[in-house]
């Protein structure tokens, strides 16, 4: 089905003295003619050193490696496709065919399968089968390591575009047929490991042949809960589909028996429980081609286990220190309080698209249903998009980026999701910006020292090598990342610090606090983005306003684009300042809620919300409740109206956009006629756990323990009540910290 694989290295070396591994490189194309003159770059994943070579008129690069832990290569235009580990003295070979069409495919972030509801189409289908003219055919072939077919074994292929997974099971041959429409990439699941191989077909019908090698699992797995427990005989060897993963679990500096280890899958709800032995060991068969995060009961994301790039029979040893988390251990403490609680702004979730128009500011007002003598409820989508350029020439950018790189960057494939979008930022970006990057865990990375953006290549492969690792310290990232930025501070530049990370940190708070107030005082400006859900929303927004810059939340990794263009949007000059959006309504359309702002003023029949400068491209989305008196086709005259003020920042005069919207009467009978879309869906649960988390927070103070925990339950109940199918990708977050709060409520009731 694909004539040629990618073989990605993945050396195990012995530790020994004068480490030094003589490496040689042959790439070939996809007609197995010698690749010749393409460039190869390397970058050490911990000091981030950076090589580039070329192959020769054969194809082929002879290298030394003979300092560094791990070097990771790129080939033209195929990144992070080589892997070198410097452990020992020894040769390598690797044989690379250069097909970047194949490693795209290879190499795509897949969604979250938890997230999708999949139609299950069973299959059955004896034998080959022509194709018509709108499906193609697919026979699968599963033998194990020494070609003994595989039969009664479940296979499915899922299709992320039609939302199906055709299903079917290996004959006594270890064969079974698909006949599934055509112009559709399909992942091929066997048994319950997911993408082992992937079958894609465009518009012609054709009729292909996959062959996997498979072999049925010599241990047991038995479900316990929410987890996976598996029972492992001793000497087991990995197998075609299942790595052998040996984990050494270390406290204060020494083994930890008879202790817990999780694991949860990346992109998939399956989750595996281990403990450890008396020599602090704990073993794990684990699948392939999958990327895994480590916990412990009072540490979360504790460290990351990437089996995506490995093939063949693969083995895994690592050690782990295990630092427990105060807040986990005193549970209490895990609670948020009041003040630290900063409101989610729905306008992350949202992803309306409005047209852009010829003016330099349009509003937009949509009723989500029609009015009947029923109706006694309404609701009012409030949009407005920025189509304006700037007016004033953007000031060249000076940005030094502290990225946390700690374990629990895996989850929900974060740490790969923001490289790809720092590479389009950078792209963006021209020869007269600055850029500078500090990564840490609970160790700090020099990444890339501050610099013009004039070769983005070097760059970009930096970058890539950022892999995710250990605990989190903000402190020490945060503190060599101003140090850097004032020492390459520039005139007539913003000069501008942006701290990325998703965990609260192990060091005391105020250490970067008074950092930063120490280095604003410099000039320096610092923005902060809080990525994923369980981050110190209270800590950066303060880091954020202390600097001068804006405060971003990006919680589901799709938005990490929109959370930096915000961002970036600081740093530029705006089209409108001192902006007022203003809402009108009367006595028969009552305004009761607004889903969007948390500033609302209302007075008068009027709704007033400030909101921050207009950029360029912006776009934002609310939702008003509303009440309805005595309903009557009279209501049609009830205009309501929306105003936008704002003053231009060149001519310093004020300019206003109305706009008006009337009800539309339906002569419908019976329950209110309302639809809500997607986004309004969104909205409603964002503001649900809002309003959850803040009245979970307000009881606990009070020391209403069960009232609390009725907060925690009620918020998980009505976001169920919305999607009661599945959570949508960008919400699943969210939806997981409120169960979280609910299993510390539960934790906290099982305690004498």
């Amino acid at each position: 089905m694909k004539s040629f694989r990618l073989l990605l290295a993945a050396l195990c070396c012995i530790p020994i003295a004068n480490a030094q591994i003589s490496y040689h490189l042959q790439v070939v194309n996809n007609q197995n003619q010698a690749a010749g003159n393409l460039s190869v770059r390397f970058v050490e994943a911990t000091t981030f050193e950076r090589i580039e070579k070329l192959t020769n008129a054969a194809g082929v690069l002879d290298m030394v490696f003979d300092h560094g832990e791990l070097w990771i290569g790129s080939v033209g235009d195929m990144t992070n496709c080589l892997w070198v580990e410097v452990g020992g003295k020894g040769n390598a070979r690797n044989h690379l065919t250069y097909d970047l069409e194949e490693w795209k495919r290879e190499n795509r972030i897949l969604p979250d399968r938890s997230t999708i509801v999949f139609k299950k189409t069973p299959q059955k289908i004896s034998s080959m089968t022509p194709p018509d003219a709108s499906h193609c055919v697919l026979k699968v072939v599963l033998k194990d390591r020494e070609d003994k077919p595989q039969a009664n074994i479940p296979v499915s292929l899922t299709c992320f575009k039609l939302a199906e997974q055709f299903t079917a099971t290996t004959n006594a041959l270890g064969e079974c047929v698909f006949m599934v429409p055509n112009k559709n990439d399909y992942e091929i699941d066997v048994s319950d490991i997911p993408s082992m191989d992937w079958a894609d077909f465009g518009n012609e019908s054709l009729a292909r042949t996959a062959f996997i090698t498979y072999e049925k699992k010599a241990f047991t797995e038995t479900k316990t809960g929410k987890y996976t427990v598996q029972t492992i005989p001793a000497g087991i060897k990995p197998s075609s589909s299942h790595a052998h993963v040996s984990l050494t679990i270390r406290k204060n500096g020494s083994s930890i028996a008879n202790e817990p280890v999780y694991l949860k899958t990346v992109g998939s709800p399956i989750k595996y429980k281990g403990k450890t032995d008396q020599q602090g060991k704990v073993v794990f068969m684990l699948p392939l081609k999958t990327k895994y995060v480590v916990d412990f009961t009072f540490q979360r994301d504790a460290e990351a286990l990437d089996l995506s790039r490995m093939k063949g029979f693969a083995t895994m040893s690592k050690t782990i220190n295990y630092t427990p988390d105060p807040r986990l251990e005193n549970i209490e403490s895990f609670i948020p309080r009041v003040k630290d609680l900063v409101a989610l702004n729905v306008n992350d979730f949202v992803t309306a698209q409005y047209p852009s128009g010829e003016n330099e500011l349009d509003l937009f007002l949509k009723w989500g249903n029609k009015f009947n003598a029923s109706s006694k409820e309404a609701v009012l989508e409030v949009g407005f998009k920025v189509n304006a350029k700037n007016k004033k020439a953007s000031i060249p950018k000076n940005l030094f980026f502290v990225i946390d790189v700690s374990g629990s960057m895996s989850n929900e494939n974060r740490l790969e999701l923001l490289k790809n979008t720092l590479i389009e930022m950078i792209n963006r970006m021209n020869s007269q910006d600055r850029i500078g990057i500090v990564a840490f865990d609970d160790n700090l990375y020099n990444v890339l020292p501050s610099q013009f953006i004039t070769n983005k290549t070097a760059i970009c492969d930096v970058i890539r090598a950022l892999q995710p690792r250990g605990g989190t310290t903000i402190s020490i990232g945060f503190e060599e990342g101003l140090k850097q930025l004032e020492a390459n501070k520039k005139p007539n530049m913003v000069n501008r610090l942006i701290l990325l990370s998703d965990g609260y940190g192990g060091d005391e708070p105020e250490l970067s606090i008074n950092l930063a107030k120490s280095y604003a005082a410099k000039g320096l400006q610092i923005s902060a983005i809080g990525v994923g859900y369980d981050y110190n929303a209270a800590l950066l927004e303060q880091l954020a306003t202390i600097g001068g810059g804006t405060m971003q939340m990006a919680g589901d990794p799709t938005r990490y684009s929109q959370a930096f263009l915000k961002t970036l949007d600081g740093a530029i000059d705006p089209i409108g300042t001192d902006v007022k959006l203003e809402i009108l309504f009367n006595d028969q359309i009552v305004y009761r809620q607004l889903l969007g702002y948390e500033n609302a003023k209302v007075n008068a029949g009027k709704v007033t919300v400030d909101i921050d400068h207009l950029f360029p491209g912006l776009q934002k989305m609310a939702l008003v409740k509303m009440d309805i008196i005595h309903a009557t086709p009279a209501i049609e005259q009830q205009k309501v109206v929306a105003r936008m003020t704002y003053t231009d920042p060149v001519s310093n005069k004020q300019k206003v956009v109305e706009k008006e919207l009337h009800p539309e009467w339906s002569t419908a009978t019976g329950l209110l006629d309302m639809t809500l879309d997607m986004n309004h869906k969104r909205m409603m649960a964002v503001a649900i756990v809002n309003q959850s988390m803040k009245l979970m927070a307000e009881r606990f103070a009070s020391g209403d323990k069960a009232g609390a925990e009725k907060a925690a339950n009620s918020g998980v109940a009505q976001i169920q009540k919305l999607f009661p199918q599945a959570i949508p990708a960008d919400l699943k977050g969210l939806f997981e910290k409120l169960q979280e709060y609910v299993s510390v409520f539960e934790q906290l009731r099982a305690e004498p």
